[in-house]
């Protein structure tokens, strides 16, 4: 678009110098007195008139995020308008920015002293990270952890002052903002009710072709139907389904339909279902009219992405959504009320409204506990690992007429660190435990390990691990809690993968009510 031009005025005619006047010295004087009194009296006239009051813009405060479209869609849509509302600014309008997919939220009131403005701008995960880093942005959404070629990148761009790893994983730097789980879809007409791991990577490799050779009803050719390589959706597929961490590698070995990869995740469950014989993977929040079937694993689970199993980090295709501020620099009082926001309550709760799993403590239904005791004997390691009978009885135990609470707490690598969530959760499950229905319950701390390595070690490193949860929870005031380390029993995915291993290396939470409630 081009810029508004203003009209050209024609040039001033040229006016001939003024001759000076000849005046008498009397005339002169005549004059010069006429003058000074024109002056006084202009001068008395302006100050005696009302002055006119030039109408004042609020002041604007301004919050600006980008990176993920993913975050930047409709979560923070929801996230922002509700802020607005909370700031008790209803006079709320959303503005399209210049690029597909940007947008500003502006809210004010009647007459009021205050504008919001929250400027979203949106086109990869890693786009986000330079607008952070050189002050450009102050808030910085990313679909998936900030990783250190992440920030290699920047030192190559020239950015100076490139944190570290370290100090962007800081609590407090450091966001998880949401939950978000890819979908594997199909046809809304497919039966198949679940695929395993190995049958996704054959589709997505080619080497199943048709739906017979994966437990469909027929020869139909299979039809893939895949998001374009700079989506962070295509790099958790690779990553946590086909073992491949370079999304543009692991896309070209996905058979090719006519039509081109698709640059819009949304128009992916479309297009599957249009297509009988059509299979995709996007987020669940968009799964639409496509069906999503279970993910089934190659030790013998089956794991359907409910929104417990997504918010207790069981759903192996789950990921965490993230807020990144600039470690090390002061963050505007604005941006620093927004954070602040989205992560309270009311703000999950308009996570939630977008249609992602928020992170507020629920806790599941009576099967899950019982499904639980059934496999509390399986470390999914084909049998390798056996689990002791004392950690077995220790178990049950501490589970018996408890709920599980869909916090899951997990840790740094090898430590018993909490991790940036972890730290966040400990507030949050303190606040559970003071609300009224729950103010006489206790707590079983529940640690658990992968089994890789030796038996004896994994579950002492669980029970420090669990130990150290309860020391937190009972400085944050919550004193009736039972810390417990079990090792590598109750796996919740398959050990002998390493992509899902680590979810095994937890400290999960059971709540116990009193039996008058």
């Amino acid at each position: 678009m081009k810029p508004l031009s203003h009209p050209r005025l024609p040039p001033a005619p040229r006016r001939s110098p003024r001759r000076p006047l000849r005046h008498a010295s009397g005339a002169r004087s005549h004059l010069v007195k006429l003058a000074t009194g024109i002056a006084v009296a202009c001068a008395f006239s302006l100050a005696a008139a009302p002055s006119i009051a030039q109408p004042k813009q609020p002041p604007e405060s301004l919050v600006r995020l980008s990176g993920s479209p993913t975050i930047g869609g409709k979560m923070m849509l929801e996230v922002a308008t509700a802020w607005a509302k909370q700031n008790k600014l209803p006079g709320i309008r959303v503005e399209d920015g210049l690029d597909p997919g940007d947008f500003d939220v502006i809210a004010e009131g009647a007459e009021s002293v205050r504008r919001i403005r929250v400027q979203v701008r949106t086109k990869t995960t890693l786009s986000g990270l330079e607008p952070l880093l050189r002050g450009q942005t102050d808030i910085w959404m990313a679909a998936r952890p900030v990783k250190d070629s992440d920030l290699d990148a920047m030192r190559k761009r020239g950015v100076p002052g490139v944190p570290t790893l370290a100090q962007f994983q800081q609590p407090g730097t450091e966001n998880v903002i949401g939950l978000a789980a890819l979908a594997i879809i199909v046809n809304s007409r497919n039966p198949v009710p679940a695929l395993s791991v190995s049958q996704l990577r054959d589709i997505f490799t080619g080497k199943a072709t048709s739906w017979a050779q994966v437990g469909g009803p027929s020869n139909l050719p299979i039809g893939v139907y895949s998001p374009d390589p700079s989506l962070v959706t295509l790099e958790v597929f690779c990553s946590s389904v086909m073992g491949n961490n370079d999304p543009q590698k692991c896309a070209d070995g996905f058979p090719r339909l006519a039509a081109p990869r698709f640059a819009v995740l949304e128009d992916i469950p479309d297009a599957v279902a249009g297509n009988p014989a059509g299979i995709g993977f996007i987020d669940l929040s968009m799964k639409r009219s496509a069906r999503p079937v279970a993910l089934g694993t190659d030790c013998g689970t089956g794991v359907e992405p409910s929104v417990f199993r997504i918010k207790a980090d069981e759903y192996p295709l789950s990921r965490r959504l993230y807020l990144y501020v600039a470690p090390g620099r002061a963050t505007t009082p604005a941006a620093n009320d927004f954070l602040q926001f989205a992560l309270s309550p009311v703000g999950q709760a308009a996570v939630t409204t977008a249609g992602f799993a928020d992170l507020q403590p629920g806790t599941a239904d009576p099967d899950y506990g019982n499904d639980r005791l059934d496999h509390a004997r399986d470390a999914q390691d084909a049998g390798r690992t056996r689990v002791r009978a004392p950690d077995l009885k220790a178990f049950e135990t501490a589970t018996a007429g408890a709920d599980r609470v869909s916090i899951t707490f997990r840790f740094q690598a090898g430590t018993d660190a909490l991790d940036s969530r972890a730290v966040a959760d400990i507030a949050r499950l303190a606040a559970l435990m003071q609300t009224p229905a729950y103010k006489d319950a206790s707590l079983s701390l529940i640690g658990f390990s992968s089994a890789t390595g030796d038996y004896v070690d994994n579950r002492e490193l669980s029970r420090e691990r669990a130990a150290a949860v309860r020391d937190r929870l009972m400085a944050a005031g919550i004193q009736n809690v039972n810390a417990i380390g079990v090792g590598p029993m109750a796996a919740v995915a398959c050990n002998l993968d390493p992509a899902t291993s680590p979810l095994n290396q937890r400290v999960e939470v059971w709540i116990h009510k009193p039996r008058s409630s």
